[in-house]
């Protein structure tokens, strides 16, 4: 296949530049002016984002348990309807542990659950729950309930880490659930 360079001027059909064997020739690409157009947009959109995100305590690496424990309740709660079980989240407030056990669980399932059970990372710690007719735990065993209408008791989670508090409000009716990023109580 011989290919041969054209020296003379440019062919025009119906004002589009063509080949000599009338192909279509078509402008590709961005110009420079275009991409730095774009580059500088993506950037100023960049630089008014970025602090805001910096300050959302759900992309924080060491809230992690903050947005495991928030996934878990509402994980736990849609569960609890769709397969028609009680579900009970268990909280060990002295060594840092919570799991999930359901109605049906044999008993060595629910010791499998315990054994498997999540730890929160160090230095967090459950400092209390809360229930608005018992009071605050702040040592043993609490747990919270998720009935198959979708119910669950009504209480606060409080965590520490390091010299922040994190408190977690579990309303009986939403699915949502309320994070402060303070030591919250009822009261308030």
């Amino acid at each position: 296949m011989k290919t041969t360079m054209r020296t003379g001027p440019p062919i025009y059909c119906n004002g589009q530049q063509t080949t000599d064997d009338g192909r279509i020739l078509r402008d590709s690409g961005f110009t420079l002016i275009e991409l730095i157009v774009v580059v500088a947009l993506l950037g100023l959109m960049m630089f008014f984002s970025l602090p805001r995100l910096q300050n959302n305590p759900f992309l924080d690496d060491s809230k992690k348990s903050a947005r495991w424990l928030i996934s878990k309740i509402q994980t736990l709660k849609e569960s609890a309807i769709r397969d028609q079980k009680k579900y009970t989240l268990h909280f060990d407030l002295d060594n840092g542990m919570v799991w999930e056990t359901h109605e049906s669980m044999e008993p060595e399932d629910i010791e499998k659950a315990i054994f498997d059970s999540y730890a929160l990372p160090e230095p967090l710690r459950i400092i209390d729950i809360e229930y608005p007719t018992a009071g605050k735990l702040n040592s043993g065993q609490a747990k919270i309930i998720f009935t198959k209408t979708g119910l669950t008791n009504k209480a606060l989670v409080h965590l520490q880490d390091d010299d922040s508090y994190l408190s977690f409000l579990i309303e009986p009716f939403l699915s949502e659930v309320q994070f402060f990023d303070r030591y919250a109580s009822f009261e308030d």
